[in-house]
């Protein structure tokens, strides 16, 4: 017997990454202004920082990503 086709939906996560040349203003916005939660911190993973963000109970996170031998700027990615 098949499963309905929004069966799955409710166990769905979404995550979406993004990089950033500031790690520390950008968790500092998202934490005290916006209220998410740090889930998870890696440091120097194959040359990448990174934090990912959300709210324990919920189907998603945000990831984002600090390389400190590549520069993001300000341009949209």
């Amino acid at each position: 017997m098949s499963s309905p086709p929004d069966a799955g939906i409710a166990r769905a996560h979404l995550r979406v990454a993004r990089p950033t040349d500031n790690l520390d203003v950008l968790l500092h916005f998202y934490e005290a202004g916006l209220g998410f939660s740090v889930l998870f911190r890696f440091a120097d993973h194959a040359g990448f920082n990174g934090v990912m963000l959300g709210h324990p109970s919920a189907d998603y996170h945000l990831e984002f990503t600090s390389n400190r031998e590549h520069s993001v700027g300000r341009c949209p990615t």
